[in-house]
């Protein structure tokens, strides 16, 4: 799926949360406190950002064997069973992804996806420039004000260092003071300054400035500036998403509120009132502030003042069991955000077909060698980088690898030095399987040829979910999701990977881009060695997968050296008559016979 789909996509679902995340600020405003109500805004903005995440999204019960296999690691884990009927029910979570973006498959929407993100990144640029306009604004402000010292303004100074220790603040922050602002402002979040309007000891009375300073620096107390500009980056993001912006017009406020219930906390609730009065007189005598984020000011639209106002009114003060509602509550929003995330990260775009754009690629029509089944074939030329591909749809869809991942495995186990390429045997440990070859012990090419699962579970479980993961990500391969448990991540459950990228990975691996020991590739090729044949040597891998009652994935993956070339290979049926590794192998020696 291309980014902009996957983007549209997660535009929706984050519409839709901000919609239920509203609908229950609203109908349980009476029960979690202004602070909480804007920290929500804080997981709002945190799911803003899952979009552009790459990490795989794990449920509770994989969170925790996961981390069971982090704690396991270097102890070997139990045998398992044959492929055919070792099997993990994909979440529903991922399964919907997938559905959901195979519509989007095809050179129509590649076409379509790159006219997006090419409207999109312009957007960004022409929002960008406004917001680089506001800055320049704020930075010519800076320049033009004066500072305020205990040499230029000491009674004033002297207001502000007063109000700086009512709120025990350590770190000042630098008072300004300007004739081009109407209403204070505060920025900054590494050099935080606060600008007030020249003159503004004249306008107002000494319980106002009060007021106006423990304002601002209860923003500055809080670090509302982080949010600001988090707020700022992520409107430029999404400023095609209405939604999106009318959310932080709303933070805007809420921010502003909690600020105000924070002061009164400060200053004591017999002073709400004469709090309330000075937004009151202050609103009369300046107007509204010009400047958006990341400025946080104290002025705002009439009709945010009169909420202000309201709540300031009706401010209590909180219970104990106020604050306990208000954290669960906020807790509740944590949780929405976190079950949304497999729809978010970027990571579960990787669930959805293969790229194929900009590759060379020629269609082929194949569909007699596999006589009714659906399936695909890709055959990859390395000299000339070119690729050979019957149906590809489905030559791009990421499904589970079974046990072509054992490639891989045996390759790890190498590198991180649990085998060697001259001492790879493992002993059997007794356990009975439906597999002859299996009861016995095992050496990396032994336990490639026979598909032997338990061998392979034992290095990918003495490697640990932790140093696995890593090497999955070194290769990229497919989606690089190991959360459905590292006895079973490759058979029919979190690992995906499409038949391009399969050809893709075999012809990385041949040429050893990922920097590994060159012992160690070799003995992965031998390990893989089938059967010399009249068009040349011929490696390969085969694999099954099971819903549990019939064969539902079939592959036969590897390459072919004949005397002037290497041709990779990856042939996949899915849900056919006989949707196993053994047709597979079946189908594609018959092609490349006919082929080369």
């Amino acid at each position: 799926m291309s980014f902009s789909i996957h983007f549209i996509i997660c535009n929706l679902v984050l519409s839709a949360l901000l919609g239920i995340l509203l609908f229950f600020k609203k109908i349980l405003r009476k029960h979690i406190s202004p602070d909480s109500q804007y920290r929500i805004w804080y997981v709002f903005a945190a799911a803003l950002l899952l979009p552009f995440l790459p990490y795989a999204p794990s449920g509770p019960g994989r969170m925790l064997e996961q981390f069971l296999d982090l704690l396991s690691a270097g102890t070997a884990a139990p045998a398992g069973a044959p492929a055919a009927q070792n099997t993990a029910d994909a979440s529903f979570v991922q399964l919907g992804m997938t559905d959901l973006a195979s519509s989007f498959a095809g050179r129509g929407f590649r076409t379509a996806g790159i006219l997006l993100t090419a409207i999109w990144a312009a957007g960004c640029c022409i929002s960008a420039a406004l917001v680089l306009r506001h800055i320049l604004k704020i930075r010519r402000i800076k320049k033009l004000a004066y500072p305020i010292t205990p040499e230029t303004e000491p009674d004033l100074y002297s207001r502000y260092l007063s109000c700086i220790r009512e709120l025990k603040i350590r770190r000042k922050a630098a008072l300004y003071a300007s004739c081009s602002i109407p209403s204070p402002v505060s920025y900054g979040l590494l050099r935080p300054k606060i600008i007030i309007p020249q003159d503004m000891d004249v306008l107002l009375a000494e319980e106002d400035i009060r007021f106006i300073f423990l304002h601002e620096l209860q923003h500055f107390k809080h670090k509302d500036a982080a949010l600001n500009d988090l707020a700022c980056i992520l409107q430029i993001v999404y400023w095609f998403n209405p939604f999106v912006r009318r959310g932080f017009r709303i933070m805007e406020k809420d921010r502003e509120i909690a600020c105000d219930c924070s002061v009164i906390r400060t200053v004591g609730r017999d002073q709400a009132v004469s709090y309330g009065h000075t937004l009151i007189r202050y609103a009369e005598k300046l107007h509204q502030n010009a400047f958006l984020s990341p400025l946080s000011t104290l002025s705002g639209e009439k009709s945010a003042i009169v909420q202000r106002i309201k709540e300031i009114a009706e401010y209590r003060t909180e219970t104990p069991a106020g604050k306990v509602r208000s954290a669960c509550i906020l807790l509740l929003a944590v949780l929405l955000v976190y079950t949304t995330s497999p729809f978010l990260t970027a990571y579960a775009a990787q669930n959805s077909p293969y790229d194929l754009a900009g590759k060379n690629v020629e269609e082929t029509d194949l569909s007699s060698y596999f006589h009714g089944s659906e399936g695909t074939f890709v055959l990859y030329d390395m000299t000339g980088d070119s690729y050979l591909i019957y149906n590809e749809a489905m030559s791009t869809k990421r499904v589970s690898p079974d046990s072509t991942f054992k490639i891989y495995s045996g390759l790890f186990g190498l590198e991180e030095g649990l085998i060697s390429p001259d001492s790879s045997a493992r002993s059997w440990d007794g356990t009975e399987y439906f597999f002859d070859s299996w009861n016995q012990d095992q050496t990396l090419a032994t336990a490639m040829q026979n598909s032997v699962n338990w061998y392979f579970q034992e290095l990918d479980a003495q490697m640990g979910y932790s140093t696995l993961s890593s090497y999955y990500s070194r290769i990229s391969y497919g989606n690089c999701d190991l959360s459905g448990g590292i006895g079973s991540y490759w058979a029919e459950s979190s690992l995906k990977i499409s038949p391009v990228e399969q050809t893709e990975l075999l012809a990385d691996l041949l040429q050893n881009r990922w920097g590994f020991r060159t012992e160690n590739i070799q003995a992965v090729r031998d390990a893989m060695f089938v059967a010399d044949t009249p068009a040349g040597k011929l490696y390969g891998k085969t694999g099954t997968g099971s819903d549990g009652n019939r064969n539902i994935n079939g592959w036969f993956i590897g390459f072919l050296e004949t005397e002037t070339n290497v041709f990779c290979f990856a042939a996949n049926i899915q849900d056919g008559p006989d949707a196993s590794g053994t047709m597979a192998s079946e189908i594609t020696m018959n092609i490349l016979n006919d082929l080369l």
